[in-house]
């Protein structure tokens, strides 16, 4: 490997998911990142963060980008590595640029934004891709 050649996934380390974008599939989904994050070392309440920021963010790909629509995909990357675990998840909905993007502030007590709230708050680190044509992909980190 050339240092400018990419680094090859280690596909020992990742898990995939593929789930249609309807509701029902959020808990089981969440459900299941919670016993693998246990499974791979992370402690009871990173654990129960993780949870709830996955909870967060399939939520907001199903009403935001699938405005929604029910039976759309939405693919989970998560790979895990010794003192991270990296969260990528991907749709191919309506395209949300950085500055669409709103956060809570806690003291106006609407509902709609409290999802990215949560997500700054539970991760050490999120980004949105914005190199996709078409679609969105939210990267999410979490260190043990």
């Amino acid at each position: 490997m050339t240092p400018n050649s990419p680094k090859k996934a280690d596909y020992g380390k990742l898990v995939r998911l593929q789930i249609p974008s309807h509701p029902r599939y959020i808990s089981h989904t969440r459900n299941y990142f919670f016993n693998l994050a246990l499974d791979h070392g992370f402690t009871l309440y990173e654990a129960v963060d993780l949870k709830l920021i996955l909870g967060e963010a399939i939520s907001n790909v199903i009403k935001h980008a699938y405005a929604g629509h029910t039976d759309k995909p939405i693919f989970i990357d998560f790979l895990f590595e010794k003192e991270k675990v990296q969260v990528k998840i991907r749709d191919y909905g309506i395209k949300t640029k950085p500055r669409d993007l709103k956060s809570s502030d806690l003291s106006d007590y609407r509902e709609s934004g409290i999802g990215l709230f949560l997500i700054k708050q539970l991760t050490d680190y999120y980004f949105l891709d914005e190199s996709f044509e078409v679609g969105n992909q939210i990267i999410l980190i979490k260190k043990k």
